[in-house]
């Protein structure tokens, strides 16, 4: 279903010109997820990806960071690497160009239309220091702000959720 919904809202959005096609945002999730689950565990710095987040996401993301730095030091930023197995993503929401709804307008936003699509994400990976696989979901929502003359302007995340493990 929500493929469908998908597929209606790129159209009434002015076509692929103005909105990803679905299994696009989905490919492009993964690579997104992917390499900033390698930075977070092994980057010495992240700032480079700060316009990847919204304002309110980006000092969790920092302190997520700075979770890993005692793996990063006692293993070698380059032995902190992530050696994906697999990465499956899905839409788990999405909600048509317009205002926001119920929330104030943030300052850092200019825009009076947005878009928001959501991926979760079904991995299965290791780590070089710890070989074993793990499994996880993870859910990334996208929003972006959208303009009538050029569809989506530049996906960002405003918010994260897991990693959940499936329960056995």
């Amino acid at each position: 279903i929500w493929r469908f919904c998908w597929d209606i809202i790129q159209e009434r959005s002015g076509g692929s010109d103005k909105c990803p096609a679905c299994d696009e945002f989905l490919a492009s999730a993964i690579d997104v997820y992917q390499y900033l689950q390698q930075e977070l565990m092994a980057a010495d710095q992240i700032g480079h990806l700060e316009d990847v987040f919204s304002k309110d996401l980006w000092p969790i993301v920092r302190s997520a960071h700075g979770d890993f730095e005692p793996l990063r030091k006692q293993f070698g930023r380059e032995n902190c690497k992530i050696k994906w197995v697999s990465t499956e993503a899905f839409i788990f929401t999405l909600q048509q160009p317009g205002p926001r709804e119920g929330q104030p307008k943030k300052l850092e936003d200019s825009a009076d239309c947005f878009v928001v699509a959501g991926a979760r994400l079904f991995s299965v990976m290791s780590l070089s220091f710890a070989p074993e696989e793990r499994y996880s979901i993870d859910d990334l929502i996208f929003e972006s702000a959208f303009d009538e003359k050029d569809g989506v302007v530049q996906w960002r995340i405003i918010d994260i959720s897991g990693p959940q493990a499936p329960s056995e």
